[in-house]
């Protein structure tokens, strides 16, 4: 009777370094089925590493061992083709796993490689698939380490790794069988496309509104896909554009340029860290919002956040209102208080005093550069520390006091950076025309200007009070803690 032989296909390198695909491995395995007085079946196929260290899993590896349990696989007598020995799994536990569910159902294993069928019912078939298993397991050890160290020295020396980062190119070379990088440089194309978004972001606008700009502009990824909110985020915390490697949270000067020869775009850089370190903090989504005092102001009889709401009465639309968002306790007209409030932000944003100390710094002192690098670099080994499972009480108790040594070292920096650098939302604003930087600045600008302004500490925060009669500049409260110790 002949018999049925179902394939496992992975795509593999090969003893001379080159890739075996799963199309080669059918084709050397429907020879061998011949050979063997065979039929194929349905085969079994996965793309990814079957070493211990992979992380993705193998859903077609899962398959066939559900099969093989449940006796899906075939009949007695069929026969599990692979095309070599660690094509199945380079991890000895799956490989014995493998041979005793073959055992069980009757299968044999037909390794292509080998040109030979193994019984796992016989001693010394068994014996010669693990001494294959712990082979391929401690190739896979080998060839791990020399990755990390090959990972980590690329690192230490700021040669380019991984995925090359829009803005920029690279140049490969086949060095002992592989494609490696060997230079990464500016794409004259996009990279203005780059220094636009650290621009913008400095400048208050939100990753909504410019990846919806890009895609109307027809700017998009090398795929040919637009650019998300997320995507943007993502390339802004990019330490590449600023010519530096990072790697577990270390950085290192990089073997490529800047994204742009422009001295001031660093300081730019590390603004937009501030700026993206502070909205992380918010459970408002940026973007989301389309009124500059919505949620800011409050309501004086419960203390509510005041929301814009519309209403319509004898079949017309009425003003726009800011009211409770509780009880509805008050409501008040929005157009006149958004001109009320936005008048008493444009005069303290334009006293001289005021105006002079945002100038004092604006995110550019060497220093400054010196703690967001650092802060750059710590916050990543807190969150490495957080994830770590330790396998004792001991460890556990380690990990606990250098975790809470790391948070306060990184605590201490964040006090730093704020004595050291204007608040990101008030950066850049001019002197002579604090009114027109108003009017062209994005809503989330305002709103974050408006959160950091309107406190007790400072203008004061904003209440509105029950008034019948009273006009909107009578109703409105201006809760401060001291007028003289208004500063930022």
């Amino acid at each position: 009777m002949t018999r049925t032989a179902r394939e496992y296909l992975r795509v593999s390198i090969d003893h001379s370094g080159q890739e075996q695909s799963p199309e080669d491995q059918h084709r050397e395995n429907l020879a061998a089925a011949d050979e063997i007085d065979a039929v194929l079946g349905e085969p079994y196929r996965d793309i990814g590493s079957a070493s211990r260290y992979a992380k993705k899993s193998r859903d077609d590896f899962d398959r066939l061992t559900d099969d093989l349990r449940t006796h899906a696989f075939g009949d007695a007598g069929d026969v599990l083709m692979i095309w070599e020995n660690s094509r199945g799994s380079r991890k000895t536990g799956e490989w014995c796993t493998l041979i005793d569910l073959c055992e069980e159902g009757g299968y044999k294993i037909h390794v292509t490689s080998h040109g030979r069928t193994y019984d796992p019912t016989n001693g010394r078939d068994r014996k010669s698939l693990l001494e294959d298993a712990v082979d391929s397991e401690f190739e896979s050890y080998k060839t791990h380490r020399r990755v990390l160290r090959d990972v980590t020295s690329a690192a230490a020396d700021g040669k380019p790794h991984g995925v090359c980062p829009y803005g920029y190119l690279r140049e490969y070379k086949m060095i002992k069988g592989r494609m490696k990088p060997v230079r990464q440089y500016v794409d004259p194309e996009a990279a203005p496309n780059v220094v636009e978004l650290f621009e913008r972001l400095r400048a208050g606008h939100s990753f909504r509104t410019i990846a919806a700009d890009w895609a109307a502009r027809g700017i998009a990824s090398r795929r040919g896909t637009p650019f998300g909110a997320a995507t943007l985020r993502g390339m802004a915390t990019k330490v590449a554009y600023i010519g530096q490697r990072s790697h577990h949270g270390r950085t290192t000067q990089a073997t490529w340029p800047a994204i742009t020869d422009d001295p001031a775009f660093e300081g730019t850089f590390w603004a937009v860290q501030a700026i993206i370190t502070d909205q992380a903090r918010r459970t408002v989504r940026p973007g989301g919002a389309r009124h500059a005092f919505s949620s800011v102001l409050r309501c004086d009889v419960c203390s509510e956040a005041m929301t814009v709401t519309y209403r319509r009465a004898g079949g017309k639309d009425q003003p726009a209102a800011y009211q409770c968002h509780g009880k509805g306790c008050t409501r008040i007209n929005k157009d006149a208080v958004d001109e009320i409030v936005t008048g008493e932000i444009i005069a303290y944003l334009s006293r001289p005093e005021i105006h002079k100390e945002l100038a004092a710094d604006d995110g550019e002192s060497p220093e400054l550069h010196a703690v967001r690098a650092e802060l750059a670099r710590v916050r990543p080994q807190l969150a490495e520390m957080e994830e770590a499972t330790p396998e004792t009480l001991a460890e556990g108790r380690v990990l606990a006091r250098m975790i809470e040594a790391k948070e306060e070292e990184i605590a201490a920096l964040e006090i730093r950076e704020r004595e050291l650098s204007t608040p990101p939302a008030l950066v850049g604003v001019p002197a002579d025309d604090v009114a027109g930087w108003w009017k062209g600045a994005e809503v989330s600008t305002r709103r974050a200007v408006a959160a950091l302004l309107l406190v007790p500490a400072l203008l004061g925060e904003v209440r509105v009070r029950r008034g019948r009669g009273q006009s909107e500049a009578e109703r409105l409260y201006w809760n401060q803690e001291s007028h003289d110790s208004q500063s930022l």
